[in-house]
């Protein structure tokens, strides 16, 4: 297994060095506009008011979940109503078709993982 000895982690260090002390750096002199060094500071105000506005739109777990749960029993409740009442035998008998066809993919899937003949 390689160990770096302590020469070898200086001669890294110093080459790293040189590599970053020759990087040319953008020229960041004079890139604030004379208005803006004009301009005065923003005014010192107090947190409390900051964090407790931060704290008034937070997401209130119990009425999230109430409101979820609704909205997913409703979905259901439609979900119940519009596989019920098909609106005509064609459309019956194309969800029949389907509810065959899904069930059929489930046995084979199933039989696929336990390893089973499929026919």
């Amino acid at each position: 297994m390689f160990t770096l000895r302590p020469l070898s982690i200086t001669a890294l260090f110093l080459g790293v060095s040189l590599v970053a002390g020759c990087t040319q750096f953008p020229a960041l002199d004079r890139t604030i506009t004379p208005e803006l060094e004009a301009a005065s500071f923003p005014d010192i105000v107090p947190i409390d008011p900051l964090l407790a506005q931060a704290t008034a739109g937070r997401i209130d777990p119990v009425r999230t979940e109430a409101e979820l749960s609704g909205r997913a029993a409703q979905l259901d409740a439609r979900a119940g109503r519009i596989g019920s009442n098909s609106a005509d035998a064609a459309t019956a008998a194309r969800v029949a078709r389907l509810r065959a066809r899904a069930a059929e993919l489930k046995r084979t899937r199933q039989a696929a993982e336990s390893g089973e003949d499929v026919e």
